[in-house]
């Protein structure tokens, strides 16, 4: 039996609870995970590691890890998009504040407890400090490059929680809501072009929230089409082949293509959140992920850690590598990346377990998950 017809069989049988009993969901947790282990692959992997098996699992991080932030956006904004959506349809109004006041006491604790690390330990805090802690480092620049995404989301969910309850208490259509989110995926793909032909460096068409709010955009426009017309969303699941070769050549074609020059720094982006929101339709509700949880569990695991696991990872490795005698940063040997990886996840399990989950408990405690959608909330923690 091939893979694409065991995808079909999934796809016509009753769709299966992938949720364990903590209240996670095993497929969104396996986005999770995938997307944590391109990011790394794309900062650790510099060159071959002199170990063929080796080479071959790093291949994805090395070849288009950069797109690993692209499927965290559109998964993020799947979510928060469901639980903004479900509170709407539930109560008629959305609480911008209460939703705000959520995100932060997710957010904020491992992002600050890093940075106070960092100020303590790292480079000059003039170059991070202030700009990460004020969320405008995407703009002003920052020795934390990889930070740069954090501040996309939180301006996005920003946008969300100041403009959407004006929407909710319009009782906006969710048609008006289609037509503005297909806007911004125009736009900013109008904007990349505009800007790589005007001279914007390749960086700034990165990390520049204007550049980069389709993909997020992506994932609410899932979100939408899942609450309002979910028969159609079932029927749009469904087609698992369909969206497993639209993962696959779009693999491709950000491998080949990259995210440099004129075409990557563009429609290279655009591939990549629709490569992003593909994936993540294929294992949704997906019959054969539970059933392949020899496979998936691991890569779910890292899934639940990957918030801490992508905050400390650089700094992690570095440390780490720095501590082993006559080994360089790029150094690929199995040695160096076991180490690199293996201190990565080691800190974000613990950044999780001392900072994330408390703080996790303590919004419980102030803020409630509504009682209407708390399976969502779990999902979106």
């Amino acid at each position: 039996m091939t893979f694409l017809s065991t995808l079909e069989r999934a796809a016509v049988s009753r769709p299966t609870d992938t949720r364990p009993k903590a209240g996670r969901r095993l497929d969104l947790d396996v986005v999770r995970g995938v997307a944590i282990l391109l990011a790394l692959g794309w900062h650790f992997n510099h060159g071959p590691s002199g170990n063929r098996l080796i080479d071959a699992l790093q291949l994805p991080g090395f070849t288009l890890g950069w797109a690993g932030v692209d499927l965290f956006f559109v998964l993020s904004g799947f979510l928060l998009g469901r639980l903004v959506l479900k509170e709407q349809l539930a109560t008629g109004r959305f609480d911008g504040r209460r939703f705000t006041v959520r995100r932060v006491l997710k957010l904020w604790p491992v992002l600050y407890v890093f940075l106070a690390v960092q100020a303590l330990a790292g480079p000059d805090p003039s170059t991070f400090l202030w700009q990460n802690a004020l969320h405008v480092q995407n703009y002003a620049g920052t020795s934390l490059r990889h930070l740069w995404s954090l501040a996309v989301e939180e301006h996005f969910y920003l946008v969300l929680a100041v403009l959407f309850p004006w929407f909710a208490r319009r009782r906006g259509s969710p048609r008006i809501l289609v037509g503005v989110l297909v806007g911004v995926l125009v736009a900013a793909l109008a904007l990349r072009i505009w800007g790589s032909l005007d001279g914007v460096s390749e960086v700034r068409l990165q990390w520049r929230t204007h550049f980069r709010a389709d993909s997020l955009a992506a994932g609410v426009l899932l979100a939408v089409v899942s609450v309002h017309w979910p028969e159609r969303f079932d029927r749009l699941v469904r087609h698992r082949w369909l969206w497993a070769a639209v993962t696959v050549l779009g693999a491709v074609a950000l491998a080949r293509v990259g995210k440099d020059g004129f075409f990557g720094s563009t429609v290279g982006y655009t591939v990549a959140y629709v490569t992003g929101a593909a994936f993540l339709l294929l294992l949704y509700r997906a019959a054969w992920v539970p059933r392949a949880r020899i496979l998936t569990a691991p890569v779910a695991a890292l899934g639940r850690y990957s918030y801490g696991i992508y905050i400390w990872h650089l700094f992690a490795a570095h440390t780490a590598v720095d501590a082993l005698p006559g080994v360089e940063w790029e150094s690929g040997t199995p040695v160096a990346q076991a180490a690199k990886y293996a201190s990565a996840i080691g800190i974000g399990v613990v950044a999780t377990v001392l900072v994330e989950k408390p703080a996790l408990r303590l919004r419980e405690r102030l803020v409630p998950a509504d009682r209407a959608d708390r399976r969502t909330a779990s999902a979106a923690a």
